[in-house]
């Protein structure tokens, strides 16, 4: 087994890679009361055009099987997981994202058989035919429910326009039609490509004895047969042109802009050079449109934002893109003052030095809160794992951020970048031209 300590936050971190492939990481946590399992797969909604296992074809799967493979995992011939979960004094849930689908349970009594169940559940399938069509029209109300949020029509409406005709514009639950030719033979086909334990990961935090634990695991898991990992071959990410602009009329009260910025350069290969470059661009972001910025408190001040503003830099081997929302009556005037922010982001008065050491401050200072929630730790471990840097080398990185190694990864992003703005647009205001007005 394999330690690694991080003085700078004071955790240490056991990994272990079983004999089937399974990588599992321990990070005892002997003041906590509650210990909190994550058994993720590499395996999201992007991830619907593949080689199964045991074929030479490639193959494409409806829109949003692997969410709706999520669901069906929780039902077994003999109940309902999350009641059997229940039962031991422990909850449960799972979530399905773009690249990867997480089971998770938390607990304070009944470690050990929380722990089982979890492994239990997720690598014991059970799908027929007749529980498939019964979950179908359960999604398909979901997605429906869906499409009346409007933060959510926002979201996608930008992703639509960052990366048209891919995986990544569509829905993580599918459509309504897709789900339809969803059978238990599709569930199968990708639940043995994808759920086989060398394409998984299981992180493990709370009061345990971590010797202990990994003899549970490592019994539970040589009691299973798996069959032989093989690599998996999934079809390139290959989005369309970039859309430049689009909105929709919305039942909102106020319009909603979300502006992104896809970009175009290459993304450095290496995981520590990655993990800093999505550092650097999202410390930039902070220092530009942060609430400590003097940006921000203009454009608050001007009525052109308000506390709904937001930013984010998402970054994974096949795509990278930042994106900015807002409610706002201005959202056209508001999207050319944050494009051209961020194009000369170097001459801003916000980008300097002592605006950077006060960022730190903050980011550390919230890094170090958020130690005390074990949700948030094995959650941001998962989100955030490469094969050489994790979430808790992330004081030591930020602490070595210069300004100049901030400008050299942004002017990357920027220099290629290409903007898109989606709005959404109250129905009412369909004749006011006030709302999209430069003025």
């Amino acid at each position: 087994m394999e330690i690694k300590r991080y003085p700078q936050v004071g955790e240490t971190l056991y990994k272990e890679v079983l004999d089937n492939g399974l990588v599992v990481y321990y990070l005892p946590k002997p003041d906590f009361h509650k210990t909190y399992g994550l058994f993720t797969t590499n395996f999201g909604s992007l991830d619907t055009t593949f080689v199964p296992r045991g074929s030479e074809t490639m193959k494409t799967f409806p829109e949003g099987i692997a969410h709706f493979l999520e669901h069906k995992l929780f039902e077994k011939e003999a109940g309902d997981a999350m009641n059997f979960f229940g039962e031991l004094g422990a909850n449960s849930n799972a979530f399905t994202s773009f690249s990867r689908t997480s089971y998770l349970f938390s607990t304070r009594e009944q470690i050990d058989k929380s722990v089982a169940l979890l492994l239990d559940f997720v690598q014991e399938p059970y799908f027929t035919q007749t529980s498939v069509e019964k979950e179908q029209g359960i999604i398909t109300q979901e997605i429906q429910m869906y499409q009346d949020d409007a933060d959510f029509r926002l979201f996608f409406g930008l992703l639509q326009n960052l990366y048209p005709n891919s995986p990544l514009a569509s829905d993580i639950a599918g459509t309504p039609q897709s789900i339809r030719e969803i059978s238990a033979d599709d569930l199968y086909d990708n639940y043995h490509t994808f759920y086989h334990p060398a394409n998984m990961t299981l992180f493990l935090t709370g009061p345990f004895d971590v010797p202990s634990m990994a003899t549970l695991v490592e019994k539970n898991q040589a009691q299973k047969k798996f069959g032989t990992a093989s690599d998996i071959e999934r079809a390139p990410f290959k989005p369309g042109k970039q859309v430049m602009s689009n909105s929709l009329y919305f039942d909102v009260t106020m319009p909603k802009l979300a502006l992104g910025f896809r970009g175009y350069d290459t993304l450095p290969a290496e995981d520590l050079a990655r993990f800093e470059y999505k550092l650097a661009v999202q410390v930039m972001l902070t220092m530009l449109f942060g609430n400590t910025s003097s940006q921000y408190e203009r454009l608050y001040n001007q009525g052109l934002i308000d506390d709904s503003f937001g930013f984010d830099f998402e970054v994974t081997p096949q795509y990278h893109f930042v994106s900015m929302t807002s409610d706002t009556l201005q959202p056209i005037k508001l999207a050319k003052i944050l494009r051209d922010t961020l194009k000369s982001y170097r001459i801003e008065s916000d980008f300097n030095l002592a605006h950077l050491d006060m960022i730190k401050k903050e980011l550390l200072g919230d890094y170090y809160k958020s130690l005390n929630s074990p949700e948030f730790i094995a959650n941001q471990f998962s989100s955030n794992l490469f094969d050489t840097v994790n979430f808790f080398d992330f004081p030591v990185m930020l602490s070595a951020l210069t300004i100049e190694k901030i400008a050299h990864y942004a002017d990357r992003f920027v220099k290629d970048m290409c903007a898109t703005e989606f709005i959404l647009m109250p129905k009412q205001g369909e004749e006011d031209e006030d709302f999209v007005s430069e003025n």
